[in-house]
């Protein structure tokens, strides 16, 4: 018996770059909607788990976003320099916790309707079943991917 004939697909037809695509486009309704406050989803996100569990490890940090420590400190960056987020001493010297500042709890508070808005936007663009199709397959996919 032969071996089967290796699958030939092209560059569009690539996983990641269609996902990586979907991406963009979803980022740039959020990045719009989120323009007034200066703020990147990205860095919205972490904001908002720095606002919500705080202080954090930035390991811990890392993991909740499921991103890694180098693309994390690129998004810290701009929010610990305009003193939105803080590093705050832990009990062990070698790491440091982030907490967010009055001023960083505020604005993600002026943030979180626009983000609310941006997130209607793209499920009304999307509709229900699609919108719930696309959740429960990325939970499904995030699973299966973490265990290799």
């Amino acid at each position: 018996m032969s071996a089967p004939a290796p699958i030939r697909l092209s560059p569009a037809e690539c996983t990641c770059f269609r996902m990586r695509g979907a991406a963009r486009r979803v980022s740039q309704i959020y990045s719009r909607r989120l323009a007034p406050t200066g703020l990147k989803i990205s860095q919205f996100s972490v904001l908002g788990f720095v606002a919500a569990r705080g202080p954090i490890a930035i390991g811990q940090l890392a993991e909740l976003l499921s991103t890694d420590r180098t693309t994390l400190t690129r998004n810290l960056r701009p929010l610990l320099s305009s003193g939105l987020i803080e590093r705050a001493a832990s009990g062990d010297k070698r790491r440091h916790e982030l907490v967010a500042t009055a001023a960083g709890r505020a604005l993600f508070k002026r943030a979180l309707p626009l983000w609310a808005e941006a997130e209607q936007e793209v499920r009304a663009a999307m509709g229900t079943k699609l919108t719930a199709d696309l959740h429960g397959a990325l939970e499904r996919s995030m699973e299966r991917l973490g265990a290799l």
